[in-house]
């Protein structure tokens, strides 16, 4: 285990227990959609899917249908 990873854990337990359990929910559902990708991406179907999805992009850019993203400005 990463030693950052220890410290990370040393530093929740010291949290209240309904803040742990929090904690440990949010790293489940963290792991649990780790592994969802995973399995789409290799899925041999998902090609077809994410090069459409490329195709799409890129078509909606050229008809000038995106705005260009600067520093975080996407998450305001």
């Amino acid at each position: 285990m990463l030693e950052s990873l220890k410290e990370a854990f040393n530093e929740v337990a010291k949290l209240p227990e309904d803040e742990q359990r929090h904690i440990v929910e949010i790293i489940k559902k963290a792991i649990d959609s780790e592994k969802r990708w995973q399995t789409l991406l290799h899925d041999p179907r998902s090609e077809y899917a994410l090069r459409d999805m490329v195709a799409e992009a890129l078509a909606e850019d050229e008809a000038g249908e995106t705005e260009e993203i600067i520093g975080d400005s996407f998450l305001s």
